[in-house]
């Protein structure tokens, strides 16, 4: 496993520091929630956030257009995303369904008490 910073300007933490809190964490589809990290799966890698930097938390669905045999409809994708202070971006994970969004949105909350939840308006 190869641990990579969202942000590459923040503190350095050793590998053996996030491999101990990433088995110890609660996972949720892609998601992995340490004591002080917020860890996910992008490819090969896996992303680490510190709770520090998350400031707003907001749960984003796509919709995608289908055909199937004889019909049309819409795909529901569930993403969570992550911002800065500064309303940046950090991350946009996609999760299984609707129910695991809102549940990693109130774990989060129970995690970061300070953290602001839904878009800003």
């Amino acid at each position: 496993m190869k641990f990579l910073p969202v942000i590459y300007d923040s503190e350095i933490v050793s590998d053996d520091v996030l491999k101990t809190e990433f088995k110890a964490a609660h996972e949720i589809g892609k998601v992995a929630l340490g004591d002080n990290y917020f860890f996910y799966r992008e490819k090969f890698k896996i992303r680490y956030i510190a709770y520090s930097n998350i400031y707003r938390i907001f749960r984003r669905v796509q919709l995608v257009n289908m055909k199937m045999c004889c019909s049309r409809g819409q795909l529901q994708i569930q993403n969570i995303v992550l911002c800065s202070k500064k309303n940046v971006e950090l991350a946009m994970v996609d999760l299984p369904d609707e129910k695991s969004a809102l549940a990693l949105i109130e774990e989060m909350q129970q995690k970061i008490p300070e953290v602001k939840i839904g878009m800003k308006k």
